[in-house]
């Protein structure tokens, strides 16, 4: 019995370990502005909603000790590296608890020659990084131990990475480091260095005569030489276009073939892998999606590579036409399709029309509004089948205001239909507020995470507010439209208090 209940608790314990904690700031994105405020330059830092207008907090920071013409050159997750009309600087970047803050001089303007990154600078024939400890008040400065006199930046990813040339060599630099590495075998002159995944970890590079698979995440390369070569792909190597769909990555040697990117391998006979592999195709249209390999239509190309059954398009109406849109869903100029059980059975999506136009909706953390479509008679909501969810009929043409969109004498807000009391012609988006009711989940998910939106229109004659869940607009006499600055934090924050007074 003792063992039953220790085992029990274990379980238990386990569950609510593995739970995850959800809270709203997880997915906000912090930014930052150098801003002038009567003639003194401060730091303007910004919370955003995941929806990119909707704002959470705004604070200013007041900068000592630098001119008001100060820039920010860069930025990284630890540093700023800041300029005046006289000098660099390096701001750390952690502000909680100051209203002020003095940025640290590093080197007068006429020292320095370029500048690369948050934190190197050339000066005098020399990168150097700089670092500054707030704690001990002093200034490091370090050589770097390789690094191009003048880089050109081939690429730029995620933790300052990044793939570099000059005259000499290529390079992978990573911020922290201190030091690029060669990528020996490649030639500056001639390399192409272009994506070879949509999440933006393998890049394909070729100087001609060599070609890489490059994994940045890692900074590891794969030799694809020699595996290119017995598939009798010929030197010079030269990339025409990599193509992607939501599934594969395609190549175009120009040779003809259409180079299939398999990222686990293909096992060859002769007992090597290789991760291009050519078929004898064509693109089947200019969008370079699908493709046509002896009159039948491939998606996928692993079934493309095998010979594995090929799209079943007999429903299309104009297979030749066939499009991927932004939506999922294909389009042949008559009639979009879905491939409904993911196995290329197209078939007809009878709800929209060839007429229909896919519409982004608003990604905010909650209370967004999904994805339609945009006949011009009428909004159609998909729920992920070939039944359309909802329709909204109208007349007028529909108005984009970022965060809600406008028709006839309707507003679209946070997916629900409320009246319109604004001009749609004049009308437009004067910016948009979070209140935080509830920032945290309380660890297991036993307080849901609340938060309500505020958004501020105005058209010739008013301004008007919506918060979350109200059912129609509120309008503000007391304000001219026109004296309210767009995004303005501080006004639309006054414009909330009036709304409640």
């Amino acid at each position: 019995m003792k063992k039953v209940i220790v085992i029990t608790l274990f379980l238990l314990l386990t569950q609510v370990v593995l739970r995850a904690s959800e809270c709203y700031h997880y997915h906000t994105k912090t930014t930052y502005k150098i801003v002038l405020v009567k003639d003194r330059p401060f730091l303007e830092i910004t919370v955003m909603d995941p929806n990119g207008m909707s704002m959470a907090h705004q604070r200013y920071i007041s900068m000592l000790q630098v001119g008001k013409d100060v820039k920010m050159i860069n930025r990284n997750g630890d540093n700023m590296l800041l300029m005046d009309d006289g000098a660099y600087y390096l701001l750390a970047a952690e502000f909680s608890d100051v209203n002020q803050v003095t940025p640290v001089k590093i080197a007068a303007r006429k020292d320095v020659q370029a500048t690369f990154d948050a934190d190197l600078l050339y000066m005098h024939g020399k990168w150097l990084s700089f670092s500054f400890d707030p704690y001990a008040k002093k200034i490091t400065k370090t050589a770097t131990r390789l690094f191009p006199d003048k880089p050109i930046v081939l690429a730029q990813f995620q933790n300052r990475r990044y793939l570099l040339k000059d005259d000499k060599h290529v390079y992978c630099y990573e911020g922290r480091q201190l030091t690029a590495e060669i990528i020996e075998g490649l030639n500056p002159a001639t390399i192409q260095c272009l994506k070879l995944e949509n999440n933006e970890d393998k890049y394909l590079l070729t100087d001609g005569n060599t070609a890489y698979i490059y994994d940045v995440s890692i900074f590891d390369q794969m030799d694809i030489t020699e595996s290119l070569l017995s598939l009798d792909l010929k030197r010079p190597f030269t990339i025409k276009e990599v193509a992607r769909n939501w599934l594969n990555s395609f190549v175009d040697f120009n040779d003809g073939n259409i180079w299939c990117y398999i990222s686990a391998g293909l096992d060859l006979q002769d007992g090597t892998t290789a991760y291009l592999y050519p078929v004898k195709a064509q693109w089947l249209n200019k969008q370079h999606e699908l493709i046509n390999k002896e009159g039948k239509i491939y998606y996928n190309g692993w079934d493309l590579i095998n010979d594995q059954s090929p799209m079943n398009l007999k429903a299309v109406a104009q297979p030749r036409s066939l499009e991927i849109t932004a939506s999922g869903l294909y389009f042949d100029g008559t009639a979009f399709y879905k491939d409904q059980d993911g196995a290329g059975t197209l078939e007809p999506v009878t709800w929209l029309n060839k007429d229909s136009k896919f519409v982004n909706g608003v990604y905010s953390y909650q209370k967004g509004i999904p994805n339609f479509f945009d006949d011009g008679r009428q909004l159609v909501f998909d729920d992920n089948t070939l039944t359309k969810k909802r329709t909204i009929t109208h007349q007028s043409t529909l108005k984009d205001l970022k965060l809600a969109y406008a028709y006839d004498d309707k507003l679209l807000i946070e997916n629900k239909e409320i009246p319109n009391s604004a001009d749609r012609e004049s009308m437009e988006l004067l910016g948009s507020t979070v209140d935080v009711i509830e920032a945290c989940d309380g660890g297991r998910g036993q307080i849901p995470v609340v938060i309500e939106y505020n958004y501020f229109f105005r058209d010739k004659n008013h301004i008007y507010v919506y918060h979350s869940g109200d059912q129609t607009l509120t309008l503000i006499k007391a304000i001219a439209p026109h004296t309210i600055e767009k995004d303005n934090y501080e006004q639309l924050r006054e414009l909330q208090k009036k709304m409640k007074n």
